[in-house]
């Protein structure tokens, strides 16, 4: 059986701001990366053989809504992978963020 698990918040970003973060998050685990934050558009997918991990930025006026989700066949690695990258993106600053 295939578990879910996912949650959202938002963030003071950029949308390119928020993709690098996301994709930072998922190179953190050790993911292959499938589509990247220089694809332009609104997502990050990446992923092993155990565990695939979407995010997904949504800009507002003033921050992004963003959502962090992660698929596996073992819930607990699902859940472990999405909250890893949610707090590796709630927690990451970019110093200069020049667009």
């Amino acid at each position: 059986m295939l578990h879910a698990h996912w949650g959202t918040f938002t963030k003071q970003a950029s949308l390119k701001t928020g993709l690098r973060f996301a994709e930072s998050a998922m190179r953190r685990q050790g993911f292959t990366i499938w589509d990247t934050s220089a694809d332009n558009d609104y997502q990050v997918i990446g992923g092993n053989s155990d565990v695939i991990a979407t995010v997904v930025c949504v800009p507002q006026s003033g921050n992004l809504w963003m959502t962090v989700s992660a698929y596996s066949m073992d819930s607990g690695l699902a859940e472990r992978t999405r909250n890893d990258v949610r707090a590796h993106i709630v927690n990451a600053v970019l110093f200069d963020d020049h667009q």
